[in-house]
């Protein structure tokens, strides 16, 4: 469900290029002639977590992107969209930023919907059935009760390492 929605994002542009980002970052390391330890000594991160970066593997927090902006005097513009930017299409990018960011933001609320729906949904069928009399209506309500919360939890699950993981598709 979530790597469909994923997908269907992606497609649509609405998805941040790790890749391109990492390579980014990597080829501005290395204009400024610094390994990979010395970037993360600057900017408070390991030299493994500089690699996830530039192996498109991760994103950099909000904080961190602040300051490898700084590190590397770009603007976070210029870091979203994984190139220097004259300035008509710094503000093409900006804006087109900004969209993807509300697009994004809007998918993940009807994800988040979609799960509360079913976790809730479940949790309602299940206490029903305390005071349900016995009979096969009370056995399905209890399978259907079940499997929503069961299928809830391994939604909440997957999107949490989703968002956790900035956005990259979890298999």
């Amino acid at each position: 469900m979530i790597s469909s929605c994923y997908n269907k994002h992606k497609k649509e542009g609405m998805i941040l290029d790790q890749k391109k980002i990492g390579a980014f970052i990597a080829l501005l390391r290395r204009e400024r002639g610094i390994t990979q330890a010395e970037l993360g000594e600057r900017i408070g991160v390991t030299n493994k977590t500089v690699s996830r970066w530039e192996n498109g593997n991760y994103m950099p927090d909000i904080a961190t992107m602040l300051s490898l902006c700084e590190e590397f005097e770009i603007s976070i513009n210029e870091l979203l969209s994984g190139q220097r930017l004259g300035s008509d299409e710094f503000r093409k990018k900006a804006d087109e930023n900004v969209v993807d960011s509300l697009k994004r933001e809007k998918a993940i609320w009807k994800k988040k919907k979609l799960i509360d729906f079913l976790e809730g949904g479940g949790t309602g069928i299940l206490v029903s059935i305390i005071f349900s009399p016995d009979g096969p209506r009370k056995t399905a309500a209890l399978i259907v009760g079940l499997v929503m919360l069961c299928v809830g939890w391994f939604f909440r699950a997957k999107y949490e390492r989703y968002i956790l993981q900035g956005g990259k598709i979890i298999g």
